[in-house]
């Protein structure tokens, strides 16, 4: 049921009516006044830029390329040479950034090395290098990183996986034993051979053991 307010005394009907409508233009003016102003915020967002939706570079796309591959790799396996050929050099500066890149995820970031090394053995020999030698870098990618540095430099990888032979990381040292055995030679042999009575991991043994019936007589 309604109320109905009295009249103010002195005043009679018009009163209430002149109080009614003065009520709305009150609390208009006011909301204007503290929040700024509606018609002040749809001036300013009526003077914001539209947003523009632009194709991607080709840097941009060159990088989606990569990572796509890199992740069917994963699911199918190795690509061809021809795969990575049809990106064309800019695959190159692509791996490079995802190899030292410490949020790229593992598997694609390991898969990375070792394409590094068959598109651009030259020039991504520094960056596996540097992986390699990277303690902090998850040890599955320092593996690949073993492997893949034989690949750019051959012979002249033989010093710096010599001294990965006592790396920390059992992982490590089994590639490193691998790919010295794979790439031969007095020196590697004579590596392996000091390495072997000394070292105390039954998996990195057998590496070491692998590498020595690589190494060519």
């Amino acid at each position: 049921m309604a109320t109905t307010l009295p009249p103010r005394p002195g005043a009679g009907s018009s009163w209430s009516l002149r109080h009614l409508a003065w009520r709305p233009v009150v609390l208009g003016g006011f909301l204007l006044a503290g929040s700024g102003g509606l018609a002040r915020m749809s001036a300013s967002a009526s003077s914001e830029p539209a947003l523009v939706t632009s194709a991607p570079s080709p840097g941009a796309d060159v990088h989606a390329q990569v990572v796509a591959l890199l992740d069917a790799t994963t699911r199918t396996g190795a690509p061809s040479d021809d795969a990575w050929k049809r990106l064309g050099p800019g695959a190159a500066p692509v791996l490079s950034a995802l190899v030292v890149d410490k949020g790229t995820p593992t598997a694609r970031r390991t898969l990375a090395v070792s394409s590094l090394a068959l598109v651009d053995p030259s020039g991504g020999a520094v960056t596996i290098r540097d992986v390699l030698e990277d303690a902090k870098a998850p040890a599955v990618v320092r593996a690949s990183a073993a492997d893949a540095l034989r690949q750019c430099l051959g012979l002249d990888a033989i010093p710096t996986l010599i001294s990965r032979l006592q790396d920390p990381e059992s992982q490590v040292r089994e590639a490193v034993a691998v790919a010295l055995g794979r790439l031969g030679g007095q020196q590697a042999r004579q590596a392996l051979e000091d390495r072997l009575p000394i070292e105390e991991r039954a998996l990195v043994r057998e590496a070491l053991q692998r590498g020595l019936t690589l190494v060519e007589p």
